[in-house]
């Protein structure tokens, strides 16, 4: 990555911290970037180090320079439990930015990044010369399974996402979602390798101070994962009412169809855009998208694949539907659940089953129907849940999330205004079983994880 930002004008704002005002040139992030890796190296050999993420310069500074260092780096969020992580995989160094501290680790203050503080302890796990970065799967709750990526995987997605986003120079992004997230992350690179502008807050998008950030430093783009598009919604947002707004992309889960129309009309009445997303941790970020032009015709849709990529679809043995199928140079080299992983090649060779469900159209847009371990048994009967959601969703207007029961599906309904007692009964009459198979309730709000996604395994059901 570090390249990338070396063949810009070094007289171009990369980064600019929103709380404290600092402003950070091309050259200046090379510069900074360079010495980290010269920091970073004397400390340690190449061993795994847990980089705790934080909206702020030194943290952009510790990420290149552990790329350029070679050390491979596990993102790590700073609120999330840390101990199965830290029992799974036992890292050499941890970079860490708050007061906390790790027994068995003796610390030191780094010189270039003074906000953190390095600890460290003998020993270490082989980690294969390819892997770079290494993702969580949940991005929220510490969960030991990884993705493992390369330098390669993070370039090839970040020149893609430039490319199809046209970002360039004049493009400045507010950091609206987490940098630990892969989502975030493909922001702050995808801007860095097309040259543009990232302004970096920890303020939550419902924040005064989030949208006083993003006028006062002009940002031209916003990103949002479904969750936030509803809160918006909710709160009667307008891009008009941001003059340099000229982009907002989607990803992070699907967006309920008139949400998106809805989104859209808005972006276009401020002579701005929508663009719809589709991607996966394990393809590094992106893997499709909907040009805006064709969004309205192509509503519910990922869409096509990004620059570089291939999509297809599979047979699924016992199964009508067919799987999603990504190829490019982006896809992960595998998985990692336990410290012994780390030593894993490229188990997938470019190749990456989904586990989401598609069609594809006569004009080569693919639309997710299901996902393969999202479907329940009831009276006989396969019920994708996904469908299921997408129903409810479709018809009552709010966010719903359906789990397997013991002989019935619970639905949960994210809305005090919903009769639930009208949602079992449409959903009995929909998918032709007895009401008392429906069991619908409302909650305050829908379990999620860190990015926003929908955390089924908090959506848990009553006991009888």
């Amino acid at each position: 990555m570090l390249d990338l930002i070396r063949r810009h004008d070094g007289h171009t704002e990369a980064l600019v911290d929103a709380e404290c005002g600092q402003r950070v040139s091309y050259a200046e992030l090379a510069a900074r970037a360079g010495r980290a890796a010269e920091e970073l190296a004397g400390l340690q050999g190449r061993a795994m180090v847990f980089l705790l993420a934080a909206s702020t310069v030194d943290f952009v500074a510790l990420y290149l320079g552990c790329l350029a260092a070679r050390l491979p780096v596990l993102l790590v969020d700073p609120d999330a439990a840390m101990g199965k992580l830290l029992e799974a995989y036992r890292p050499s160094m941890i970079l860490c930015a708050d007061d906390r501290a790790f027994e068995g680790y003796g610390s030191r203050a780094l010189a270039t990044a003074p906000s953190y503080r390095a600890w460290r302890r003998p020993g270490a796990y082989a980690v294969h010369p390819d892997a770079a970065l290494f993702l969580s799967t949940s991005g929220s709750t510490g969960s030991p399974k990884l993705v493992r990526l390369t330098e390669g995987n993070l370039r090839s997605n970040a020149l893609s996402i430039a490319e199809y986003l046209e970002l360039g120079p004049g493009e400045r992004a507010v950091q609206s979602l987490k940098l630990h997230y892969s989502y975030g992350l493909s922001v702050l690179n995808s801007h860095l390798a097309g040259g543009g502008t990232v302004v970096l807050t920890p303020r939550s998008f419902i924040r005064p101070e989030f949208w006083q950030a993003l006028d006062g430093e002009r940002c031209t783009s916003f990103a949002g994962v479904p969750y936030m598009y509803e809160t918006l919604h909710r709160l009667r947002f307008k891009p008009a009412r941001h003059p340099s707004l000229r982009t907002l992309t989607q990803a992070g889960g699907g967006l309920a169809p008139d949400l998106a129309a809805h989104f859209h009309h808005l972006a276009v009445q401020a002579g701005a855009r929508l663009v719809v997303m589709y991607g996966q941790t394990e393809a590094t970020a992106r893997i499709a998208y909907v040009p805006p032009p064709r969004l309205l015709e192509k509503l519910g849709a990922i869409g096509i694949a990004i620059p570089g990529g291939t999509l297809s679809l599979r047979p699924v043995a016992g199964m009508a539907g067919q799987e999603l199928v990504y190829a490019g140079p982006n896809v992960m080299l595998g998985y990692a659940e336990c410290a012994a992983d780390l030593a894993l090649g490229d188990v997938l060779g470019g190749v990456l089953g989904t586990g989401d469900l598609a069609v594809r159209d006569d004009d080569g847009f693919f639309r997710l129907v299901g996902r393969l371990n999202r479907f329940a048994k009831l009276f006989g009967m396969r019920i994708g849940l996904e469908e299921v959601e997408r129903s409810v969703e479709a018809a009552f207007k709010v966010p719903a999330g359906v789990v397997e029961g013991k002989d019935e599906l619970h639905v949960l309904l994210e809305s005090p205004g919903i009769d639930p007692a009208e949602v079992a009964a449409f959903l009995a009459r929909d998918l032709g079983v007895p009401p008392k198979a429906i069991v619908a309730r409302r909650v305050e709000a829908l379990p999620r994880t860190g990015n926003g996604k929908k955390n089924y395994a908090a959506m848990t059901v009553p006991p009888c």
